[in-house]
C-alpha cells in the first residue's frame, strides 16, 4: 500500500528555557505548511522569538480537539505537512494531541514525534527515586469520584508516580495524598523546571505539607512520588502494619455479611470484588472467622 503523502509532526516546545528547542524542531516549524496549536497566540509569540516566518495557524485545544480532526485530516489528505504544538512540552502528554494522532494513524497517515522538552521526565531524572519503572499520572482530576479513585490508585501504585499540579491546588493534593496514608513516602517536589527559579526539594510528603504551609506555592510543579514497592523495601514494618489493618477491615466485613445471612461462598464472591486481597487469603480469613465464632 502506497504511503499517503501528508505527514503529522508532534513538535515539543520549551517548558521554560527557549534554548531547549532543538534545531530540528525549529526547522520543522519553519517548513510546516500548517501549525496546529493549543493556543495560536502562544505559537505566534514563539515564532516571533525564533525569528521564524509566520505560518498558517489553527487552534487545536481541549475544547475543539474533536471538531478539528476533520480539518487536519483533510489537510493531510491534500499532502500538507502539519506541525502540532502545545503551549509547552510534548503534545498529547497531558496536552491536546492524542485524538488527532489516533485519527491520523487510523487513516494511514505518517506520524512523527520529535524528541524534546518534557517536565515529567526531567523531574524524574533528577528525583533520585527509582526511574527504571514509573507511572505517569499527569494532573489528578479536581474533584468527585474520579479524583477519589485516582488517589486510591496512587496509594497502591508499585512504581514511582509522576504528578503535575498547579500552585493553587498543590496544598490540597498533598493533603489528599497524605490522607491515603502516604505521609512517609519520599517525594521530589520539582518547581518551575528550566526557568530562572527552578528548584528541587527532596523530602517526605508530610514534610512537603509543612513546606507549603510555611511558603505559598508559586509556579508549576511536578511531584515525583516514591512507589509502594520502594517504600516497603525501605520500611518493611509499614507493610506489616498495613496488612494487619487491611485484614482487620476484611474481618469486619465478613461479620456484617454473615449477619446479613450470606454463606461463606457468597461472602467470598462479594469480598473478591471489594478487597485488595487474593482469593486464597480471603478464603482463609473467612474460615478463621467461622472457627472463632
Amino acid at each position: 500500500m502506497d504511503q499517503i503523502p501528508g505527514k503529522l509532526y508532534l513538535v515539543p516546545t520549551p517548558i521554560g528555557n527557549l534554548t531547549d528547542l532543538s534545531a530540528r524542531a525549529q526547522r520543522m516549524l519553519a517548513e510546516a505548511d500548517l501549525i496546529a496549536a493549543e493556543d495560536t497566540r502562544v505559537a505566534a509569540q514563539l515564532l516571533a522569538k525564533l525569528d521564524l516566518p509566520f505560518k498558517d495557524l489553527v487552534s487545536y485545544h481541549a475544547h475543539n480537539e474533536q471538531s478539528r480532526v476533520d480539518l487536519i485530516l483533510a489537510k493531510l489528505a491534500a499532502g500538507q505537512t502539519i506541525a502540532l504544538v502545545s503551549d509547552a512540552g510534548m503534545p498529547a502528554i497531558s496536552d491536546p494531541g492524542q485524538i488527532v494522532v489516533a485519527a491520523a494513524v487510523q487513516a494511514g497517515y505518517a506520524v512523527c514525534a520529535l524528541p524534546g522538552p518534557n517536565a515529567a521526565l526531567t523531574a524524574l531524572a533528577a528525583s533520585g527515586l527509582d526511574s527504571r519503572y514509573f507511572h505517569f499520572e499527569g494532573f489528578i482530576p479536581v474533584k468527585g469520584k474520579e479524583r477519589a479513585s485516582r488517589l486510591q490508585a496512587l496509594a497502591q501504585q508499585a512504581e514511582t508516580s509522576l504528578i503535575y499540579e498547579a500552585p493553587h491546588r498543590l496544598a490540597k493534593t498533598l493533603d489528599d495524598l497524605a490522607a491515603q496514608g502516604l505521609g512517609d513516602r519520599r517525594l521530589c517536589l520539582a518547581r518551575e523546571l528550566t526557568k530562572p527559579y527552578e528548584s528541587y526539594l527532596y523530602l517526605s510528603l508530610a514534610e512537603a505539607q509543612d513546606q507549603v504551609k510555611r511558603q505559598a506555592p508559586r509556579g508549576e510543579y511536578v511531584l515525583v512520588l516514591e512507589g509502594r514497592e520502594a517504600y516497603l523495601a525501605r520500611c518493611p514494618e509499614a507493610g506489616q502494619a498495613g496488612q494487619k489493618d487491611l485484614e482487620d477491615q476484611v474481618r469486619e466485613k465478613i461479620l456484617l455479611l454473615r449477619k446479613a445471612g450470606l454463606r461463606d461462598r457468597s461472602i467470598l464472591e462479594v469480598l473478591v470484588d471489594l478487597c485488595d486481597l487474593g482469593k486464597n487469603d480471603l478464603y482463609q480469613l473467612i474460615k478463621d472467622e467461622a472457627s472463632s465464632e
